[in-house]
């Protein structure tokens, strides 16, 4: 998470320490891991960058304390999938983490190759989403501790199923899974909040609670406030400094998921507004990225993070439920509520709706060009990524579709994806200059 070359090499010495002793001393390899993780959360309270808005210093922050609190007390989590609904969770008072929170701090940390290769040496084949090979080599490696429960959906992958599956026997614990049917329709929804309710009553089970339908509604409340606030900020984001980066994008979408239906989630969305609408002008490429990003490639980084040249405005993961139209449900049809956001998600259905979604996403913003960052494993993105680009590009906007890793920096070609983004951008700068003189 840090940057410049000695900020790596230091944390390339750390990730090695976890490595050589992964076989061999698993208990010391967790606590290892968790002395650095709760000194990194320690640091972005005490000592907040100074180039980000506030907002992206608090989104930070929220992201750090929901992360390492989960991964430090783990026997109140539940392991979710990155679009579960987790308001359930919440108003449980159990912790929800993700596969790609947990391996993103895996990953910041440089460690991650250990862990995938624990997963391969299991049988988890190289072609998996890296994200579910490192989540599956901490697990199995005995790094990390037993949670009380899965539950996952099947938005946006077939991985969100069988990873959880395996781990729920690995484990030896419950694991609900949600199947949210295709077609986008009030009926649909219901079937999905039916799915809610089973998965509120094995959640029960597994923390030994009474769920307070009173309290989930307040919950959805807040999530349903926290998504218009959200929603708010996209036009707000149009020719205005962001002051962001790749990290900060990615941390911000997973506190929007994870961190949904908190007061802290809502705040953040609030002060996003406020930051934004005080921001100063921005005359350099705006950009609408498309699925996760890469954010430890420095020569990546450095072409878009707090930059005065070119900068990330949105993410259809982010917002991949903002163009949905107008609702079926609210807050006080809790279970409904959440389900119509599993159903109308544009990573639900096919390759067409988050295609519009990314187009919506452009258009709101004012944005100049999209990036769509097929991540390796991935293959619903890679599969749709060619009609996602030439709908785009037929409705005026460039795309550079760009193939990666977003967490094994061993499986990335950082000086061809620098030198094609770089590219990207020039073009894409010299476009918006010749129709700023009308040429």
């Amino acid at each position: 998470m840090a940057g410049g070359s000695a900020g790596e090499r230091l944390i390339g010495w750390y990730g090695g320490v976890a490595e050589k002793n992964l076989s061999t001393r698993p208990d010391f390899v967790r606590n290892w891991l968790m002395l650095g993780f709760q000194a990194m959360r320690g640091k972005v309270h005490l000592v907040p960058y100074g180039d980000l808005l506030p907002s992206g210093n608090h989104g930070y922050q929220l992201f750090m304390d929901s992360v390492v609190g989960t991964l430090a007390n783990f026997d109140n989590a539940v392991v979710t999938s990155v679009f579960t609904p987790n308001e359930i969770f919440h108003a449980l008072d159990a912790h929800p983490v993700t596969a790609e929170a947990v391996a993103s701090f895996a990953s910041g940390a440089q460690a991650e190759g250990a862990f995938i290769s624990a997963a391969e040496g299991r049988g988890i084949p190289e072609t998996y989403c890296s994200y579910h090979r490192i989540l599956m080599g901490m697990a199995t490696s005995g790094v990390l501790g037993k949670p009380r429960m899965l539950a996952s959906c099947s938005v946006a992958c077939d991985a969100n199923n069988l990873t959880f599956k395996a781990l729920g026997r690995f484990w030896g614990v419950p694991h609900v899974y949600v199947d949210v049917p295709y077609d986008v329709s009030r009926d649909s929804a219901l079937y999905v909040a039916d799915e809610l309710r089973e998965l509120a009553r094995v959640t029960e089970d597994a923390f030994s609670r009474k769920l307070d339908e009173g309290r989930l509604r307040e919950v959805c409340a807040c999530s349903e406030r926290t998504m218009h606030e959200l929603a708010a900020t996209l036009p707000t984001r149009r020719g205005r400094y962001l002051a962001n980066t790749m990290t900060i994008d990615m941390m911000e979408m997973l506190d929007l998921h994870l961190s949904l239906g908190l007061p802290e989630c809502e705040a953040l969305a609030r002060e996003m507004q406020h930051d934004f609408l005080a921001a100063s002008p921005y005359e350099g490429v705006n950009l609408v990225w498309a699925h996760v990003s890469p954010y430890f490639l420095e020569s990546l980084g450095e072409l878009v993070n707090t930059s005065q040249t070119s900068q990330i405005v949105a993410s259809d993961m982010m917002f991949e439920h903002v163009s949905a139209g107008d609702a079926w449900f609210d807050a006080s049809s809790p279970y409904e509520f959440m389900a119509e956001r599993l159903v109308r998600s544009c990573f639900n259905g096919p390759a067409t709706r988050r295609a519009d979604c990314i187009e919506h996403l452009a258009r709101e913003t004012g944005a100049d060009a999209v990036v769509l960052f097929c991540h390796w494993g991935c293959k619903q993105t890679a599969g749709a990524a060619q009609l996602i680009r030439r709908q785009l590009e037929g409705a005026g906007w460039p795309v550079l579709v760009l193939d990666g890793d977003a967490c094994d920096r061993a499986n990335c070609m950082e000086g061809q994806m620098s030198t094609r983004f770089s590219a990207f951008l020039e073009m894409v700068e010299k476009r918006k200059e010749a129709e700023k003189h009308g040429s």
